[in-house]
């Protein structure tokens, strides 16, 4: 800023410390130096936030302690300010607390101890873009930026006449709250729409979604589907399976349950229906097996794309790697399901693909839509929980997916229940990509009130305020008249 409005000066941190105020750094603390059962709170830079006072600390330093290393009490009022991120340079005001307070030597602690220096206003200033964004380049090092003490203080504010401060931290109070408020609204949402995705899954497979469309269509029942299907040949692991009786969320089970809670849907077992594949990782110790062409899903591709159709892997095998493993490639519009390390995350093979042994893959039949049978398991990822076994970590085994019972709807429910789900997720999609574009739009604004603060355009400026140069030279004659005190400090080895 080159130019001030009247009545404004520049000034830095140093220069607005009256003869009762300080600029310093906080207190050298060591570990050994601590006491859980100590009077005085230690504040951490995790407790100053962006503008707030976070309050997560939960260390303590003890009476002698604190004297006997001629620590800083903190005032209410003061203004913190972090000397290492993130953000680098973010400022809160220290709140009223009923304990004495000191803090960390990487949080830097302003007080102008005059009247006529607003607080409140400082933190704003060091909060705005244009001065953060100065902070960043007065900053070194290469792991973590930290900016020292010194170059903070050199930093130069915009200072209005005092009366202009309080009307300026009234009117910025005023309107930034506004903005917190609908900031935290808005923010809300996300987890909004991640419930209504679930509850529109939930209805999907619990029958709700299509209640009305069954009505419409008495006919198209599971055991009319199946009336003149052939079931798939048992899987060869078969005998294995389990003898257990445990019901999902909705509608899975491992075995069969009694009774449907759907007219016209029946429990069927899913080996019926979708032939059950298992995944393998061909040998790492061979470099000629990978790097093919052969798209191979592991678990982070699963993660990346959980409920997506996926097209590339992180990882390619080759026909070579196929050939010396138990690896198979699979067809477009497999459903794979992680059974271990990660249970639950589903993925639909968009072309011919081979997974890892950490998974389960079906490959639906004609009485099973394979979009169906995507949503379906990503609805039930709850329930595979229940049928998994482990303490550290949840496997869920062969014999609970070879006695695994769906209740299945008529194909051409299957097709509307995607048809449904895809439609009202689309508009969740559309929603959350509103919502991100409000979120960039709310962080705009709070720049553009804090800069518009600070040209001296957010409030009528009165030209019977007393310049802010004579409030700078009373500060100067006040320190030059002050007797010296030397604070100590504890030395670091």
């Amino acid at each position: 800023m080159s130019g001030l409005p009247t009545g404004w000066a520049f000034s830095n941190l140093n220069d607005l410390v009256g003869a009762e105020g300080l600029f310093s750094d906080g207190d050298w603390i060591e570990s050994k130096d601590q006491d859980p059962d100590g009077e005085n709170r230690l504040l951490q830079l995790a407790d100053i936030g962006d503008g707030i006072f976070i309050n997560k600390s939960s260390r303590f330093v003890n009476n002698e302690k604190f004297q006997n290393l001629n620590c800083t009490e903190l005032h209410a009022g003061d203004v913190l300010i972090a000397r290492m991120p993130d953000p680098l340079g973010r400022a809160c005001l220290m709140p009223e607390i009923s304990q004495r307070c000191l803090t960390v030597v990487d949080v830097a602690v302003f007080r102008a101890g005059i009247l006529g220096v607003s607080h409140k206003l400082i933190m704003h200033f060091l909060n705005s873009p244009t001065m953060r964004k100065t902070i960043e380049l007065q900053s070194s090092g290469t792991t973590r930026k930290r900016i020292a003490r010194g170059r903070l203080a050199e930093l130069n504010l915009p200072i209005p006449p005092a009366a202009e401060q309080t009307r300026i931290a009234a009117k910025l109070e005023e309107l930034l709250t506004q903005v917190d408020t609908l900031k935290a609204r808005i923010d809300g949402i996300p987890a909004l729409l991640k419930r209504f995705r679930q509850s529109v899954l939930a209805a999907a497979v619990s029958g709700r979604l299509t209640e009305e469309w069954r009505q419409n269509n008495p006919d198209k029942t599971t055991e009319s589907l199946l009336e003149n299907y052939k079931p798939l040949p048992r899987p060869a692991r078969w005998k294995s399976r389990s003898d257990t009786f445990i019901t999902g969320n909705y509608a899975i089970a491992v075995g069969k349950p009694a009774s449907s809670e759907v007219d016209g849907w029946s429990w069927v077992p899913l080996v019926d229906v979708a032939k059950m594949e298992s995944g393998h990782t061909p040998s790492r110790s061979k470099a000629e097996y990978w790097g093919g062409d052969v798209c191979w899903i592991g678990i982070r591709d699963a993660n990346q794309n959980h409920s997506k159709t996926i097209w590339e892997t992180e990882q390619k095998t080759n026909e070579l790697g196929l050939a010396n493993s138990a690896s198979r490639l699979l067809p477009a519009g497999t459903i794979c399901i992680s059974r271990t390390a990660s249970v639950g995350y589903v993925v639909q093979m968009g072309k011919e693909m081979a997974t890892s042994q950490d998974f389960v893959n079906w490959v639906p039949t004609d009485p099973v839509c394979s979009d169906w049978l995507k949503w379906f398991f990503v609805a039930e990822r709850e329930s595979l929980y229940k049928f998994g076994k482990g303490s550290t970590h949840t496997t869920v085994y062969f014999p609970e997916w070879l006695s695994m019972h769906v209740l299945l709807p008529h194909i051409e429910e299957q097709k509307e229940i995607v048809r449904r789900v895809d439609e009202l997720f689309a508009f969740a999609d559309q929603l959350e990509a509103r919502v991100k574009t409000a979120q960039s739009c709310i962080d705009r604004l709070t720049q553009s009130i804090l800069a518009k603060a600070f040209r001296g355009e957010l409030v009528p400026q009165d030209p019977n305020d007393e310049p802010a140069s004579v409030l700078l030279e009373r500060i100067k004659a006040q320190r030059a008249a002050a007797p010296k005190v030397k604070r100590g400090r504890k030395v670091s080895a």
